[in-house]
């Protein structure tokens, strides 16, 4: 359990240093949150492609919604997207295996809680980033929605058919 709370904690600050202190603090904060992830979360290095795999699919995603304009950013780096952006989706992938493991015997919930959270997470975050909510709101809202109920109940899918004890 306190393996949990601990890996739910790396992300949640993770998220609040990366959206509010951009790219310099994200650059920080992750290679940090990623070692002290490995010593103190971390239950075996089979977790670590499932990472990389889900951080790939989310910049990817997310690259897609901004070269469509349903969300733009005034600082892109790398695929069109902000550094701390790709930072927070490595700190989010981490969460797999661990703080969120639980929803991956309840996909049809974890497609619910995506569809209402990640539009929340990206109108949450263009408010405090440089990202900018595209398209008309509600569309966009309900774009991120479409595909957050997708990705993010297959992302755990996967990391169910490798998922590490903790």
């Amino acid at each position: 359990m306190k393996k949990i709370i601990l890996n739910l904690l790396i992300f949640q600050v993770g998220w609040l240093v990366c959206v509010l202190g951009g790219n310099v603090y994200a650059l920080i904060y992750t290679p940090l949150a990623l070692a002290f992830h490995h010593w103190f979360v971390l239950s075996r290095a089979s977790e670590w492609p499932v990472v990389a795999m889900i951080t790939a699919t989310g910049c990817l995603w997310d690259a897609l919604m901004a070269f469509s304009g349903v969300i733009n950013y005034d600082n892109t780096d790398l695929l069109g997207l902000p550094i701390w952006l790709i930072c927070l989706w490595v700190l989010f992938a981490t969460t797999f295996h661990h703080s969120l493991r639980w929803l991956a015997s309840h996909l049809w919930l974890a497609a619910i809680f995506a569809a209402v959270f990640g539009p929340f997470s990206y109108w949450a975050g263009s408010q405090m980033s440089d990202a900018n909510i595209g398209l008309p709101l509600i569309s966009s809202l309900l774009i991120i929605a479409a595909g957050w109920s997708l990705l993010f109940p297959a992302g755990l899918y996967i990391a169910g058919k490798s998922r590490p004890l903790t």
